[in-house]
């Protein structure tokens, strides 16, 4: 072939490649891009509220049949504690009151259901976005983001919703759930006043069950120290005992309705006691006139350790027996472990107000 020729053809063949190459990027579909707050995608199946299976978990009635939907970016409380399951309770409640049988909910998620399951973002109606039940449940600060968040579409969403459930000192970082323990009761009747620092061990002991009936009956409970739900509900939202005055200097004041000694510090009180008087403790204002540090009754013939007189035979003093009603001749009983703690308050002439 002469060569003039070969490279007619050469030529030829390059366009015609050209131009096919041309027509098939011109009949190409165009690719949409993705981002990270582009919607779930996979499933969208909209039904009603069956039931709360967990913290976590709920199931759905959609056409007919039931599938079981795990919250994405929803962690559980964890532990077998009995401050875990107060959380996991809440939860659970939290999400019941939202969610209630039959209530119309949107499911997305980006994978299909499966076996009647599917990991996604509930909706109440037919909302979208980051304001999911599972953006809720967070805030409420009962359930914490899951360990995967990281992988979840409203990742930031959770995030954010965790921080703001902790500076309103919600469900985890709230009161509520910490009193489920001994511990969190301890250390809750410390911040209040009815124990010391330094008592919290996570023992129900019988200092703890003194403070509890201090409170008790500060609060108009019953006084019996058994730690029920009434009694946690109302330490959650207790506040410190306030004094009857509110002058400079140490002074003590027994309120007897309530069995209650406190310790009072320029108008802040220090310290609330439990305590039991009698029918004959007199009522008034005195002041210390007496300390023994180890006195003899004589019409009792006992001893009576730490006692400060503050008027006439009756005195603050140790005793084995403080129960939660007034059951001394007239003196006012203190709790072995707290008349230390008044004996090293008072002072010889420190005003006392009872009544």
């Amino acid at each position: 072939m002469p060569r003039s020729r070969a490279l007619r053809l050469a030529a030829f063949g390059t366009a015609a490649l050209a131009a096919a190459a041309a027509s098939a990027h011109a009949q190409a579909p165009a690719t949409t891009p993705t981002t990270a707050a582009q919607a779930p995608t996979g499933t969208a199946v909209t039904g009603r509220v069956l039931r709360i299976d967990s913290p976590t978990t709920i199931t759905v009635r959609v056409k007919r049949r039931a599938v079981r939907v795990t919250l994405a970016g929803v962690g559980d409380p964890g532990g077998k504690d009995s401050r875990a399951v107060c959380l996991r309770e809440n939860a659970t409640q939290y999400l019941q009151g939202r969610l209630r049988p039959g209530k119309a909910v949107t499911v997305r998620s980006r994978a299909a259901v499966r076996k009647g399951a599917v990991t996604g973002w509930v909706y109440l109606g037919a909302n979208t976005g980051a304001g999911s039940v599972n953006r809720a449940l967070v805030m409420s600060g009962y359930a914490p983001v899951s360990s995967t968040v990281a992988r979840a579409q409203y990742a930031k969403a959770l995030r954010a919703a965790e921080a703001r459930a902790r500076k309103r000192k919600a469900g985890r970082w709230g009161v509520a759930c910490s009193l489920s323990t001994t511990a969190g009761v301890q250390r809750r009747l410390v911040s209040l006043g009815y124990l010391p620092t330094g008592a919290v061990n996570g023992v129900y002991d019988y200092r703890t069950q003194q403070a509890v009936m201090a409170f008790q009956g500060w609060s108009g409970l019953s006084r019996d120290g058994v730690l029920g739900t009434t009694t946690r509900k109302r330490l959650g939202g207790a506040a410190r005992p306030q004094p009857w005055r509110r002058s400079k200097g140490r002074y003590i004041e027994v309120h007897i309705s309530q069995q209650v000694l406190l310790l009072v510090e320029d108008g802040q009180v220090k310290r609330a006691i439990h305590v039991s008087s009698g029918g004959a403790t007199p009522r008034g204002s005195f002041s210390i006139i007496r300390r023994e540090r180890y006195s003899w009754s004589r019409p009792f013939s006992v001893t009576l350790p730490y006692a400060q007189y503050f008027y006439s035979g009756f005195a603050f003093h140790e005793y084995p027996y403080v129960p939660g009603y007034a059951a001394s001749h007239g003196c006012v009983r203190l709790p072995s472990p707290e008349a230390p703690v008044v004996w090293d308050f008072g002072a010889h002439g420190m005003p006392v107000a009872v009544r």
